[in-house]
């Protein structure tokens, strides 16, 4: 872990005084709220530049300083946003309304970082530190997440931050160089580095970081653990990894269509023919190429560069070339009900996602017809989304946790089968306990959410578990560690344990997988698939 730096000013408030802190671009001020029955007031410093405003398709570079003090009382704005993922996933209206309401605005220029500490932290020595990444399939996503509630009853510092997402953060040209191409890890990185430097202006200490990602800020948590392997002083002493992976199972085959994509966007923004054709989409107006993506449904993704996405990632865990910090690992109990489209397509849903190469016919007959034979799955959608939580997100993480505790790195699990619905217009009970839901729990507003009171109970003993594994990543989080000795109940579940209604139970891993077994056969030609892929 990089030194501590020394707390150049105080980040207290006092009744007339807004907070403020000195980093290394110069003064900050930002804002203080108080949440009902908190140990201590929070200052918050919103919208932080941790770059200059970046030019299309470069490197992020770090601020450049100011000299007037900058006004951090409210969020930067979001990066640009691509909701038209693809006919497969989710309505680009469903996603709007559970990610995006209100809308933020948005812009190129949105590296910022947002820190919430305590005003009054009762740890005079430096505060842990919980930096979220937030998700978005590598489409959308913003850090405008207000995590006061970490800081004020927790006692931690608590961190977000937006990267770029969608062709702005991950430009498939093979005209950029290939390790200049996964921008919106590059920013990550840089963020982290940015929290190494500042982080202790705030009262944080930064040999106590730990990195949380949901969906593809875990799937960018996971890079991180294989990108910083060789590094003997990592950004990050623990990770959390919810609802993500990019190791395992079907999410580690790398990208192939990352070309397409390009020459697709570039055709329809007038740049197919462009001598330059790099420079024609730098100069196309963000708007010509948002309704490009929109219109045509095409997406961008990391490529393996072996800088910020190694190749051959499930071999680099089960070799333990990995940062050895510890993990805490978890799904949703229905997260393909946020990620399949309630109007799926049976036969194309399970051509792309159960592919005659990979699953013979007869062997996918088999598989669904389990699946149908279940009361509780009553439609193609209910159908599919329940083959999609198991075989590209709660089967693959198990492997990851196992894999990694396997390796001497002490790994814990959760199960999250809570219901937010009551958070939720009543228009989208269909959801259940979607991808997610877990996020929506614990970033919502303590003063103003209608809680059910088995709701509030989960709230508060995710968000204090979440927090005992930042203050104490070999402690963990409350639970046994995946693989512990004399307990085999090593899994929590959050929640519901079947139908009755609960707020943490412990349970056999056996009982959270029972369907993994079905694709036992298909996890080594995975494997196989993503190694030479990256070849």
């Amino acid at each position: 872990m990089r030194a501590q730096n020394v707390l150049l000013i105080s980040v207290g408030a006092s009744a007339t005084a807004p907070p403020t802190a000195t980093i290394s671009s110069g003064l900050v001020q930002g804002a203080s709220t108080i949440l009902p029955s908190a140990a201590s007031t929070v200052n918050k410093f919103l919208g932080i530049p941790y770059a200059i405003p970046p030019r299309r398709f470069s490197l992020p570079e770090p601020p450049a300083p100011w000299s007037e003090p900058f006004n951090a009382t409210d969020f930067g704005p979001a990066c640009l946003q691509s909701f038209g993922i693809s006919e497969l996933g989710p309505r680009p209206e469903l996603l709007q309304e559970l990610f995006n309401n209100p809308p933020p605005p948005e812009s190129e220029d949105c590296l910022s970082i947002n820190v919430f500490a305590p005003a009054s932290p009762s740890d005079s020595a430096g505060l842990t530190v919980l930096v979220f990444i937030p998700g978005g399939g590598w489409q959308l996503g913003h850090g405008r997440s207000d995590l006061s509630a970490f800081a004020a009853y927790e006692n931690i510092i608590a961190v977000t931050l937006n990267y770029r997402t969608n062709v702005f953060g991950f430009p498939s040209s093979p005209d950029i160089p290939l390790p200049e191409r996964n921008l919106g890890l590059h920013d990550q990185r840089l963020a982290l580095s940015w929290i190494q430097a500042n982080i202790a202006s705030f009262g944080g200490d930064p040999s106590k970081v730990t990195i949380w990602g949901e969906s593809a800020g875990s799937l960018s948590v996971d890079n991180h653990l294989k990108a910083y392997a060789d590094d003997p002083s990592p950004p990050f002493r623990a990770a959390v990894m919810s609802s993500g992976q990019t190791s395992f199972g079907l999410l580690a085959i790398p990208s192939a269509g990352g070309d397409e994509a390009w020459a697709g966007l570039s055709a329809a923004a007038g740049c197919g023919n462009a001598t330059d054709g790099v420079q024609c989409m730098r100069d196309a107006s963000a708007e010509t190429l948002l309704s490009a993506m929109r219109d045509h449904r095409i997406s961008f993704t990391p490529q393996v560069d072996n800088l910020t996405v190694p190749g051959r990632p499930g071999e680099l865990w089960k070799n333990g070339q990995v940062a050895k910090v510890p993990i805490l690992t978890g799904t949703v109990a229905e997260e393909g009900r946020g990620l399949v489209n309630d109007r799926v397509n049976m036969t194309a849903f399970l051509d792309a996602y159960l592919p005659p190469l990979l699953v013979p016919e007869e062997a996918r007959d088999a598989i669904v017809s389990i699946y149908r034979s279940d009361p509780k799955l009553a439609t193609d959608f209910d159908v599919a989304a329940a083959i999609y939580t198991d075989f590209l997100w709660s089967c693959p993480q198990s492997i990851l946790a196992v894999t990694a505790a396997s390796n001497n790195i002490s790994t814990w699990r959760y199960h999250f089968n809570a219901s937010v619905l009551n958070l939720l217009p009543d228009e989208y009970a269909w959801l259940g306990k979607f991808h997610g839901s877990d996020v929506i729990l614990l970033f919502s507003n303590p003063e103003t959410t209608p809680y059910t009171p088995q709701s509030y109970a989960v709230y508060e003993y995710f968000r204090g578990a979440i927090a005992r594994f930042v203050k104490n990543p070999f402690a963990g989080p409350g639970w046994p560690a995946v693989g512990s000795a004399y307990a085999p109940l090593d899994t929590a579940v959050l929640g519901d344990v079947g139908n009755v209604p609960g707020v943490m139970a412990l349970a056999d891993v056996t009982a959270v997988d029972h369907r993994c077994r079905l694709y036992e056969e298909f996890w080594p030609l995975l494997e196989v698939g993503s190694s030479s892929a990256a070849e």
